[in-house]
């Protein structure tokens, strides 16, 4: 199976300087643009996504007749859904939406993108995902790209590469909301599975609660036949980051070998650290029963302070 998220050189370079998607990039580079970039290259065909609020704004992929470019009409219900899909089918848009799929997810291939498009339909789904995940909703989907943009310590501390991972028709699937790399004194140490936690709720559901995650994660560390795919993994999309200038990337690239340990991480967030604060002695109490390698970091205000 295809089980590395890194794409092809030839994709990476169409967002290169005059590259045919090379709109897309310059507007992630805007300042406050809001935008973050993640590869999806175990994906049929192999796909770039970029994400506002950890929400799809495009879904970017290689295509026969160029490269085609999907944007997510499920961010918007009932008639506003209508109106963005009226708005899309107009020139000079062009996208398709006559099939059932392209409903939900309309679609437009072109052979390149100017400014023009590109900026057209990041106002347009932006302005959708505000409406659709206000302040009150998603929290945790906001704080995980906030995290994503913060924890960029490159060289003491942790840079997070990924966020949303999921193996695919695999009896050791594990979805982590993060992959990171761990830096001492410049240098790779491991890899690191992170869990965020936002609400009290979601760390006592039985479903997706801190237990249920420390114990997955736990699984794919000790079982998984994937673990070097993972190394490889991190260090192709690392040097992706470099390649397109892209989320702080680190001055030194892990190396596959380099990459000794694979370690877990809980982050907590507001109601989250009230939960842990009342349940902390039997939550570690589970983690030294257990022998897990785990570390539980509360992000709070002061904490953002220190990363800023």
């Amino acid at each position: 199976m295809n089980d590395n998220r890194a794409v092809s050189k030839n994709f990476l370079e169409a967002f290169l300087e005059k590259g045919a998607l090379s709109p897309f990039l310059a507007k992630i580079k805007e300042d406050n643009s809001g935008l973050q970039l993640r590869f999806r290259g175990n994906n049929t065909p192999e796909t770039i996504t970029i994400y506002y609020n950890n929400h799809i704004v495009w879904k970017i992929s290689k295509h026969t007749r160029g490269y085609k470019v999907e944007v997510s009409a499920n961010h918007a219900k009932g008639s506003r859904k209508e109106k963005l899909l009226e708005h899309l089918r107009r020139e000079p848009l062009g996208f398709i939406t006559n099939s059932k799929h392209a409903q939900s997810y309309p679609y437009v291939i072109k052979e390149s993108f100017d400014k023009c498009f590109v900026d057209l339909t990041y106002n347009m789904m932006v302005d959708v995902i505000k409406e659709f995940f206000g302040v009150a909703k998603y929290q945790e989907k906001r704080i995980q790209q906030e995290l994503f943009e913060t924890l960029t310590d490159s060289q003491d501390g942790l840079y997070v590469y990924d966020l949303e991972f999921k193996q695919r028709k695999c009896k050791f699937e594990n979805e982590p909301d993060m992959l990171a790399v761990r830096y001492l004194g410049g240098i790779p140490q491991a890899i690191v599975f992170i869990e965020v936690k936002s609400t009290w709720k979601a760390c006592e559901d039985g479903t997706s609660g801190l237990t249920k995650h420390l114990d997955g994660m736990d699984h794919y560390i000790k079982e998984s036949p994937f673990l070097d795919n993972r190394k490889q993994e991190a260090h192709d999309i690392i040097s992706a980051y470099k390649v397109l200038k892209l989320h702080n990337p680190p001055k030194i690239v892990p190396d596959p070998d380099s990459l000794k340990r694979f370690e877990m991480m809980i982050i907590l967030t507001n109601t989250a650290i009230d939960y842990y604060h009342e349940h902390e002695e039997i939550i570690q109490q589970y983690i030294c029963e257990k022998k897990y390698n785990c570390k539980i970091m509360e992000w709070t205000d002061a904490k953002k302070d220190i990363y800023q």
